[in-house]
């Protein structure tokens, strides 16, 4: 079963768009990647050769697994995808946009039964229209093709563009030491950012580098992941735990169901959606215990990277399993004393009596500034961590980030956006380098320019 709803209807599109340019060396080209004849028939027509909509079909695509090799061979600009097609990976619609030459986008042809159109859209669709396909809404892909287009060409000049990496730069990351990582992101505070570093990191390590990565928001004072990311709250780690208690294992078949698919290579397992949940008899004591560790394990089997955004209660069995298993434990803190003395007094539990390994721990400084009165040098000191990152105080554009459903690392960057990447780099070394490929897609010769906006300057 496909998760959540279709989006909300997108807003009306110009019904009469504007001819491409007398200049053009060539019409756009159009795969149809659809499973019926009947759906390609209107298409064919309506984007026959010679045709005036400066839009020209050229070929059917039946198999999903040709679709990324028919794109390229007959060098098309945008790709026409009924979801269901045999053998189809969502992944590869961002294979098609960050194409090397030019940006490949997908609009979805979204079947009648299922719920593929929130699906579709997360992965990085541009448009859809909804099959079957007949002759009126078959012309409707004419201005959702060349707004699209221009939109996609837009994104991939701006400075905020971070492309897939590069062969030549993928080399180089093979070569460079980084380990797979269970990472928690945790404090003893409540409102200190946790969430938000968490959020951030798994965006940089799953969609930015491509890793691959699990989001799990094991916070059971109430997990908000979902709400920052305008995710469906339906499944979600209760039905997991519940699942769990039922039959005594979790295997990757069983966790993949509950997981909601991000961009690129992140994937999210929603926490409870509501703070009474976390009283559940599974996620209590031995039982609660015994889930977190196979929810884990099978989590770290599946991924490069698992992000943990825990709670900060530590009698929680769920916030201290996860701990124990954690690689590295990210202490997020604010330059307020009160916070600091709480938090060394908790950590000074964890290592001597739930003898917990010292050396995993790393401090995050977050909504740092030098006017709250303490330094830098005197909150290491107070908490007797390494400082792996100094994030500053811009708690405008943090929110801002959180209310847009756009994680700030991938709204175009900042200074916080820049101190989350230095964090990140600690985690995966090479994500430096893929940061500092943003806004470097220069479009390929004069022909996709002229065909979206007209004229002959590049």
């Amino acid at each position: 079963m496909m998760p959540t709803n279709r989006p909300p209807s997108t807003p009306e599109t110009p019904t009469r768009p504007q001819p491409p340019s007398p200049t053009n060396t060539r019409p756009l080209r159009l795969i149809a990647a659809l499973g019926q004849w009947g759906d390609v028939q209107p298409l064919s027509n309506l984007f026959a050769p010679g045709n005036g909509n400066g839009i020209q079909m050229v070929t059917w695509c039946q198999d999903g697994a040709r679709l990324v090799d028919d794109a390229i061979v007959f060098d098309a600009d945008v790709v026409i995808l009924d979801p269901s097609l045999p053998s189809f990976a969502l992944e590869d619609i961002q294979r098609l946009y960050h194409s090397e030459a030019r940006p490949i986008i997908t609009l979805g042809a979204i079947p009648p039964h299922g719920e593929w159109g929130s699906t579709l859209y997360r992965a990085g669709i541009k448009g859809h229209i909804e099959l079957p396909l007949n002759d009126d809404n078959a012309r409707r892909l004419t201005a959702l093709i060349h707004s699209g287009l221009q939109d996609a060409l837009r994104e991939r000049s701006s400075a905020s563009y971070i492309p897939q990496i590069a062969p030549q730069l993928a080399q180089v990351i093979a070569t460079q030491g980084w380990q797979r990582a269970v990472i928690a992101v945790w404090s003893a505070k409540g409102g200190v950012g946790k969430t938000t570093v968490a959020e951030n990191l798994a965006m940089l390590l799953g969609v930015i580098s491509n890793r691959k990565t699990i989001l799990l928001d094991a916070n059971m004072a109430g997990g908000n992941a979902h709400i920052h990311l305008r995710l469906s709250p339906q499944r979600n780690i209760a039905g997991l735990a519940r699942l769990y208690e039922g039959q005594k294992r979790l295997d990757p078949k069983d966790v993949l169901g509950y997981l909601t698919p991000f961009r690129n290579n992140l994937q999210v397992l929603v926490g409870i959606p509501r703070q009474f949940m976390a009283g559940e008899l599974c996620f209590q004591g031995e039982a609660g215990r015994d889930f977190t560790r196979a929810l884990i394990e099978t989590l770290h089997s599946m991924s490069d990277f698992v992000v943990m955004d825990l709670g900060q209660d530590t009698n929680s069995a769920v916030h201290l399993q996860a701990l124990r298993q954690a690689d590295q434990i990210l202490v997020v803190v604010n330059s307020e004393k009160a916070s600091l003395l709480d938090t060394h007094e908790v950590l000074d539990t964890l290592w001597e009596h739930v003898q917990m390994d010292r050396s995993r721990f790393r401090l995050v400084l977050n909504r740092f500034h030098p006017e709250h009165g303490l330094q830098r040098k005197e909150i290491v000191e107070v908490m007797q961590l390494p400082e792996v990152g100094v994030i500053p105080e811009m708690s405008e554009k943090v929110t801002a980030s959180l209310n847009s459903g756009v994680p700030i690392v991938l709204n175009g960057g900042g200074e916080v956006a820049e101190s989350l990447v230095r964090v990140g780099t600690t985690l995966y070394p090479p994500l430096g380098q893929i940061w500092g490929q943003r806004g470097k897609f220069k479009p390929k010769g004069k022909g996709l320019r002229q065909r979206l906006f007209g004229g002959t300057r590049e």
